[in-house]
């Protein structure tokens, strides 16, 4: 037997318990792929040492408050079922006004915040806005419809402890349209709503005496949104080429304008109709300095009437950084 053969051999002779610890100061994707090895792996891979390690390390107080009762006997029978289906199909919190779930690649938390749960301008006017139950894919059970309003503003806020530390995170308006809209398209020469991120962090926890005001830190960035082209083929490239072209017309010098840089929807995933536009990013500090809270708002108030906007809220997961792993490796 060669050395290389000698030493796998050896790695096979390793108690369980040593080789699920290993295991688990990878990452979730890892452990999947270290399952098919060997059938010793695989029960180290699939041990709730393992997955307990990946799970948030409050998920069992969060699950506490789910409102389909996740957390009972025999839905899920180890901790990668836990993981697997908060991946797949995230819970529904303090009675549905909130969604928590895991980044299939980091395990980090993902947040949905329901319609309910944001601050919506004039959203307790019925000749405003709508509450309406039950829409094919939505996460929530009720979502709010825009009726008429000119100046559209939603607003979501959320305390970073709620968040995974040290992870960059992503701000979602997830939302649809009615079968009648007006006023939210975006074109060239109208103007585009604008999404506001906003940070504040602190670092508590002092031991001076008296204690010292805990230091803040703010950050913001904005970002101009389109919620609806006014055609399917339109994309930001053609209105930035548009622009260029005027520019070329008149004589002017050609460059890039920060102003056409617009963030345009998807179509996200399970159906539904339900789209989403990146709002922002921002960085959730290391253990420790999760004091705070982040912010996010999407503005509109251009004074052209609108209508027909079905919000089901506002999702803060992170940015994806690998492709998709399986849970049944």
């Amino acid at each position: 037997m060669d050395c290389e053969g000698a030493a796998a051999a050896e790695i096979y002779r390793l108690p369980e318990e040593c080789v699920a610890y290993a295991i688990s100061m990878t990452t979730p994707g890892d452990a999947c792929h270290s399952s098919a090895v060997s059938p010793a792996f695989r029960a180290a891979a699939d041990s709730d040492a393992v997955w307990d390690s990946f799970l948030p390390p409050d998920h069992a107080a969060i699950l506490a408050r789910a409102d389909d009762g996740i957390a009972a006997a025999g839905e899920c029978a180890s901790k990668k079922d836990i993981f697997a289906r908060l991946c797949g199909r995230p819970v529904l919190l303090d009675d549905a006004t909130m969604s928590f779930g895991l980044d299939r690649r980091s395990g980090a938390k993902c947040v949905m915040l329901s319609a309910r749960a944001l601050s919506i301008a004039w959203g307790d006017d019925p000749s405003r806005w709508r509450w309406t139950p039950g829409l094919p894919g939505s996460r929530f059970p009720e979502v709010a419809e825009l009726l008429d309003v000119c100046w559209l503003e939603i607003t979501g806020k959320l305390q970073l402890s709620l968040l995974s530390p040290a992870t960059t995170y992503a701000a979602y308006l997830v939302y649809s349209f009615a079968d009648y809209t007006t006023g939210l398209e975006c074109n060239i020469g109208m103007p585009t709503p604008m999404a506001t991120v906003t940070v504040v962090s602190g670092a508590g926890g002092t031991t001076s005496k008296p204690p010292a005001p805990p230091a803040t830190t703010t950050t913001t960035e904005q970002h101009k949104i389109c919620l609806q082209h006014m055609g399917e083929e339109e994309t930001i490239m053609h209105r930035q080429e548009l622009v260029i072209r005027l520019r070329k017309a008149f004589g002017r010098t050609v460059r890039f304008d920060p102003d056409m840089d617009i963030r345009c929807p998807r179509m996200r995933d399970g159906g539904g109709g339900w789209r989403e536009v990146e709002l922002g990013e921002f960085a959730v500090p290391a253990a420790g300095g999760e004091d705070g809270a982040v912010e996010v708002s999407f503005k509109e108030e251009t004074g052209r009437w609108k209508t027909g906007l079905i919000v089901q809220g506002i999702e803060l997961r992170p940015k994806c950084t690998s492709k998709l792993i399986k849970l049944d490796s």
